[in-house]
Order: C-alpha cells, then structure tokens, then sequence
C-alpha cells in the first residue's frame, strides 16, 4: 500500500480511511433565508454504511456538492418533525428517485407523527408517483419510503453500527425531540438535535470524539427588549450553556450548528463557548468534514466537487 493510501486531503493518517468514520455537515443553519448555511442536516459514513440525520432545505444539493452518491443514501433518522428539519426530505426523496434513479426504498425513522408526515408527502407529490415510473426510467422500487417510528433506545444496529435515540429538552411543545448516539469501531459520535441544556445530552455525549450541538445566541439588548427571542432562546442551548456542557462531557471535538443568532456574530458565540474551557469547539460550516480515528480530523469546505468527481446527470438520468 503506498503512503497515498493513508492520505486524505493531502494530511497523512495513521490508518486507511476506512477506518475512520467519516462526517459531512452538510446543512449548519436555522430556519433563516441565509444560503451561506443551508437546513440543518448531518450524514455519517460508518463501516460502509451511510446514516442521514435530519434533511433541512437544501440537503440534496449539499450531498451532490459533496461528490456523495446520493442513491446509496437509504437510512434516514429525524431528531423531531419542525419543518426546517425535515422539508428537505421531499426533494431528497423524489429527486433522487426520478433522477439520480435510486432502486432501493428509503429507510426513515422517526418519532411519533412521522408516519403521517409522510403520508402528506407522498399525498403532495402523488402526480409524480403516478406519472413518472410510466415514461422515464425510474423503478418504482425507488420511490418507496419505510417508516419506523420509535422511542428511546436503540433505532438501528447493523453491519457494526449502532444508533441510540435519546430525549432531550426542546420546550413543553416539542415532544418529543431527541438525539443520537453513533457508534462504529469503538467510535462514538453524538447529536443533539434541537435542545437546551440537557443532562440526557451530557450523559450520552460523556468522553464522545465528537459532539454536534446545536447553538444559539442574543445579545442582551436583544433579550431585554424582545419576547419572541427569550420565548426561541429559551428552548435552545445558549453559549454559556454549552460551555458547562462542554466542561461535563469532555468531547474529543465540539462542533456547534444549527447555528441562530440575533444581534451578534458567530465569533461573539464562539467566543463565550470556549471560555475559560481548554478543549477543541469549533463553529460547524456547511459541507464541513470530519474524519474520526485515532486523532479527530477537521477539513473546512472547499469548492464544490467538479462534474469529474461528482456523479452529474441531465434531467433524464444520463451520465455526462
């Protein structure tokens, strides 16, 4: 094996990139207009075996910007039903169906409502589903969708991957709202979903390599004269908040998305996590990577991948 093979990005790891787990943050933003920070929505590469977690506005554009081959994408989890979490799911769902010819159904696991979600969106695109499968190339097959709805515990465990859902704290009104525990090869990767401070997170995220954790932050003029903004900032973690999770559960590396802010800057938040706390917090970035072995590798996003790299097809499915 030459000393390529254990290279990525040009940076030399200690072992082949198959055994890392693999981390894309494909969407960092909240529910704004910004197109800097798409949807919130993470995927995960583990043993061979590729997990989407949640699939805000944009996810299927990050993923082809990526060079992800979006048909091999067949498990879905979603960490609770709040649109900027999910409607990215129909285009995901269609498109690469009719598209980019997925063969396989999708596998969406979800909590309680889920199953009625999808049944809207099935309802929604229900002249697709009936047109296209008669004169394009598209299998029906492919536009199946598999709903699992579930509770905390263990939601998938398969080819030496594991997924834990666990509660977390979203406000009175969004029950239930969970997270996620990854586990691959001795590995533990941990999502908050959308939470304030959560003791559930800190015990489940306790010596993880990474933690993904959502973010929000005001100013104090902002939170003195605003309602709205102490109601959205009181269901979410604010910086002050994440650096006592941080202390507790000792990540290896802390990325901050589902980044929310009202009259301060990322840099403001980024700041107030990490003081006075030693360890490795970082602000996630859209189509952001992360390699997790022995050491916990972080690439910024460069440009999107080129037609080369990427799997680029027209509108009838042909390979350019």
């Amino acid at each position: 094996m030459s000393a390529l093979d254990h290279q990525y990005m040009g940076v030399h790891l200690n072992a082949p990139l198959e055994d890392h787990v693999h981390i894309w943050t494909l969407g960092t933003g909240s529910p704004s207009l910004s197109v800097h920070r798409h949807g919130i929505s993470t995927l995960i590469r583990a043993n061979g075996r590729w997990l989407l977690f949640d699939t805000g506005r944009a996810t299927l554009q990050r993923m082809f910007e990526c060079g992800i081959a979006v048909p091999e994408v067949r498990d879905v989890f979603f960490t609770h039903l709040h649109s900027d979490h999910i409607c990215g799911l129909s285009d995901f769902w269609m498109t690469g169906w009719f598209v980019l010819h997925r063969q396989h159904p999708l596998r969406l696991r979800g909590p309680v409502g889920t199953q009625r979600t999808v049944n809207g969106i099935k309802e929604f695109h229900h002249f697709d589903l009936s047109a296209r499968s008669k004169y394009e190339t598209a299998l029906p097959a492919g536009s199946s969708i598999e709903v699992q709805e579930f509770e905390e515990g263990v939601v998938f465990d398969e080819d030496g991957v594991r997924v834990e859902a666990f509660l977390v704290d979203h406000g009175p009104d969004v029950k239930p709202a969970y997270g996620f525990v990854v586990e691959c090869r001795g590995r533990k990767i941990v999502l908050s979903g959308d939470t304030t401070f959560s003791e559930n997170v800190v015990r489940h995220a306790k010596d993880c390599d990474v933690l993904i954790h959502e973010i929000a932050g005001a100013s104090q003029q902002q939170l003195a004269h605003n309602e709205i903004t102490r109601r959205i900032q009181s269901i979410h973690t604010s910086p002050e908040q994440m650096n006592e999770i941080c202390r507790l559960a000792s990540p290896r590396m802390t990325l901050l998305n589902h980044i929310s802010l009202w009259r301060v800057t990322q840099y403001d938040i980024l700041k107030r996590v990490r003081a006075g706390y030693g360890g490795d917090v970082e602000l996630a970035l859209d189509r952001m990577e992360v390699l997790v072995g022995d050491e916990v590798r972080l690439f910024h996003p460069g440009p999107p991948k080129s037609a080369q790299e990427a799997i680029v097809q027209d509108t009838h499915g042909a390979r350019k």
